[in-house]
């Protein structure tokens, strides 16, 4: 069991070991392909109904890895899903996966540009749609592949809703 995994019982229908080792390698490709130090070994629990990378369960990692594990698994899952053409929805919604990430023994703020860059990368080769809501830009050799929405509460683009109008507006 990982460092920081929580017992639990066997599940009475388990994912079959065939299944289980191509799914863990893609979810361990994913993790490479971004190149995140230290997440050897990366693959689904089927006891705990959770990841684990680097011999630790995600509950293990900070804040910034389990959200990028969490991001990873589910990129993984819908590959593999799209790849074998099993059923999925065929799109990915993220929810800020990078913005509290920091590479080990790296003192800034920021995640380094490495793993952003990567990240935002991979989603070049993804077979489905993604939405990613995300604080970091995106390299520029994805800004000029992909379709990027820059939302600001001042820009012309405030949200995906239109803003509410005022009251003082009203008639």
């Amino acid at each position: 069991m990982a460092q920081g995994a929580l017992p639990s019982k066997r599940r009475e229908s388990l994912i079959a070991g065939r299944i289980l080792s191509s799914f863990d390698e893609l979810f361990q490709r994913t993790l490479d392909s971004w190149r995140i130090p230290d997440v050897e070994g990366a693959g689904y629990d089927p006891y705990s109904g959770d990841v684990s990378a680097g011999g630790t369960a995600r509950a293990g990692h900070g804040r910034g890895m389990r959200a990028l594990l969490h991001a990873a698994f589910s990129i993984a899952l819908a590959r593999y899903c799209l790849d074998r053409r099993l059923p999925h929805l065929g799109f990915l919604v993220l929810d800020s996966p990078l913005v509290t990430y920091k590479e080990p023994d790296f003192d800034a703020d920021l995640i380094p540009p490495n793993v952003i860059d990567h990240f935002y990368r991979s989603f070049l080769a993804f077979p489905g749609q993604a939405i990613v809501v995300e604080n970091a830009t995106p390299p520029p050799d994805v800004l000029e592949q992909a379709r990027i929405l820059t939302f600001s509460g001042n820009g012309a683009r405030p949200g995906f809703f239109p803003a509410r109008p005022s009251t003082a507006n009203r008639t």
